[in-house]
């Protein structure tokens, strides 16, 4: 069974996108999730979209958590 794909929208020099980078990654290396980061700023519809709101969680591109996006609050999505 393939694993859950989450979407974390970032963008660089942002504390809360690197925090929730790194709690998702312990959820990658535990085998838990799959994990695509999009910054925002790479794309001019993502900016316009999102501009200073992230970092913001997808999964199935439903907008699911923003800001301080910690491992347990995934963990608990994903049950």
């Amino acid at each position: 069974m393939p694993l859950p794909m989450l979407q974390l929208m970032t963008r660089k020099a942002c504390c809360l996108c690197e925090e929730a980078e790194l709690a998702l990654e312990t959820l990658v290396q535990a085998g838990i999730c799959e994990v695509q980061v999009c910054d925002v700023d790479a794309e001019p519809m993502w900016a316009a979209h999102y501009g200073r709101d992230v970092p913001v969680l997808l999964i199935n591109g439903n907008i699911c958590l923003k800001h301080h996006i910690k491992k347990e609050s995934v963990l608990a999505l994903l049950k």
